[in-house]
């Protein structure tokens, strides 16, 4: 049983004006996605505001009733924001903790000490791998910076050797691990188990990263031979203490420590163990896979219900949320006020990125109820390509187009589900396609792309170095990580016929 349905239309379909045949359909539905690229890149109007405006208009253009349009649109909404709102919020709070609790300085002096210095890179891209499961990229990066820096400084390695496996696992991570936004809307627009979703995004993404961002990493990045940028050392520190909720951070307060090395309590903070940071971390993935280990293994009865009610998403993001607030803050010298100003900083982030995905759950629940979803699914099904290999061409188009992997992913997802819905695909082949989405939302990365820059930015480098180090990394683990997908989907699909 799916932990996520997809959208539904509204209980009751809209009346319509008119009905337009297939060919028509398809026409408007190009027609949409045309004006939504020409919104967000020529006219540079907001992703969500560019998904409601061309929701509205396909809608009106489809026949739908204006009378009943609205609805129509609120339904999406709901339907799509549901469950997805509180999970992504929750692992929004669960970073903001790790990120105040100096969890990332914890973790990377296990790993470097673990390590020898030939083996920096690694012991810098398993702690971006282990961070970059509650932390967003962007904040993940900033924190990440300094240590890069002095990694780089004390090995004498190329900047880029150290960098690109500590950003390609925070990406990695960031593309298709549960909870952040690009996989959790993908799941929920899709109709996928997020326990499946975590497995399959593991069993891809960890491999992708291996080569794409470890095994590439280190050897561009040896060949390009990238110094450290000196003039950017105290910038990068000055950011990280920003992102961490230092003095003049987000959050109003101080943050893992602010300038004095307090709280925000006048009390030093004390820095959490390893086993601990490792624990509050991994604790809500591993819990949503026990979900999902209990419905697949266990006999019905109270065994597999307890386990699934623990492992329920909603579930366990709270537990460890509220686990983070007690090991990492309070017995590390927070207030319960401190952490609270905590809590609401971290939702300001991603207030943009939910609107985003329920503006897709729009486009997608006027797509259903105009009948447009199911004339694409028509079409593409006489392709007798694979969904999981559309669902990637598809995603990577949009990236290309648009930039940002959020907005590719939650693009693509309404418009590849009337083909899940036709195939009839179990939940590990739709978990698979979730990943193959989010593989496209990551390849390719250029100009267009805030990754791209900010890469570009604190490496000191220039676009082409960027294009040959940033842009190949991204596609290389997008790429590997859809191979894998794509696999995988082959050979359950033998098995299972």
């Amino acid at each position: 049983m799916p932990v996520f349905s997809a959208p539904a239309p509204a209980a009751d379909p809209p009346a319509m004006t008119w009905t337009l045949p297939s060919w028509a359909l398809l026409a408007l539905l190009a027609g949409g996605i045309a004006l939504l690229l020409l919104l967000v890149i020529k006219a540079k109007l907001h992703a969500f505001l560019a998904l409601l405006v061309v929701s509205v208009a396909v809608g009106l253009a489809a026949g739908i009733k204006p009378s009943d349009l609205p609805a129509v649109l609120e339904a999406g909404m709901g339907d799509t924001m549901g469950e997805i709102a509180i999970i992504v919020a929750l692992g929004a709070m669960l970073g903001r903790v790790m990120q105040e609790s100096g969890a990332a300085e914890v973790l990377s002096g296990k790993l470097l000490t673990a390590f020898s210095e030939k083996r920096a890179p690694l012991a810098v891209g398993l702690t971006a791998l282990i961070f970059g499961v509650p932390v967003f990229f962007d904040v993940g990066f900033i924190i990440l910076l300094p240590l890069i820096y002095s990694v780089a400084q004390r090995s004498g390695r190329s900047l880029i050797s150290i960098a690109l496996p500590a950003v390609g696992g925070l990406a990695i991570m960031h593309a298709v691990l549960p909870p952040h936004p690009g996989p959790v809307a993908a799941a929920g627009l899709l109709g996928a188990s997020l326990g499946w979703v975590t497995i399959m995004g593991l069993i891809c993404g960890l491999p992708a990263w291996f080569v794409g961002a470890y095994l590439f990493g280190i050897k561009v990045g040896d060949r390009l031979k990238t110094p450290v940028p000196t003039q950017l050392l105290g910038e990068a520190r000055e950011q990280s203490g920003a992102a961490s909720g230092g003095s003049g951070g987000s959050g109003g307060s101080g943050g893992s420590g602010g300038k004095d090395g307090t709280g925000g309590t006048g009390v030093a903070v004390r820095a959490p163990s390893f086993k601990t940071t490792l624990t509050v971390m991994l604790l809500p993935v591993l819990m949503i896979m026990l979900n999902t280990f209990a419905e697949t293994v266990l006999p019905d009865g109270g065994v597999q219900t307890a386990l699934k009610f623990v492992g329920a998403p909603v579930i366990a993001l709270t537990v460890a949320t509220l686990l983070s607030f007690w090991v990492l803050g309070l017995r590390g010298g927070f207030t319960m006020d401190r952490l609270e100003k905590a809590a609401s900083a971290s939702l300001g982030p991603v207030a943009l990125v939910l609107l985003v995905t329920g503006a897709g759950g729009v486009f997608g629940a006027v797509l259903e109820n105009t009948g447009a979803g199911e004339a694409l699914a028509d079409l593409l099904g006489k392709t007798s390509l694979p969904v999981i290999v559309l669902a990637f061409l598809i995603a990577t188009a949009l990236r290309v187009a648009l930039g940002s992997k959020t907005v590719a992913i939650v693009t693509t997802a309404p418009i590849v589900a009337p083909l899940i819905a036709q195939a009839d695909l179990s939940q590990p082949e739709i978990a698979l396609v979730v990943v193959a989405v989010a593989a496209g939302g990551t390849v390719l990365s250029h100009v267009n792309d805030s990754g791209f820059w900010l890469f570009n930015r604190y490496m000191d480098i220039d676009i082409r170095t960027t294009l040959k180090s940033w842009t190949l990394m991204e596609t290389f683990m997008g790429g590997t990580a859809f191979v894998i997908a794509a696999v995988l989907s082959g050979v359950i699909a033998l098995a299972s016929g």
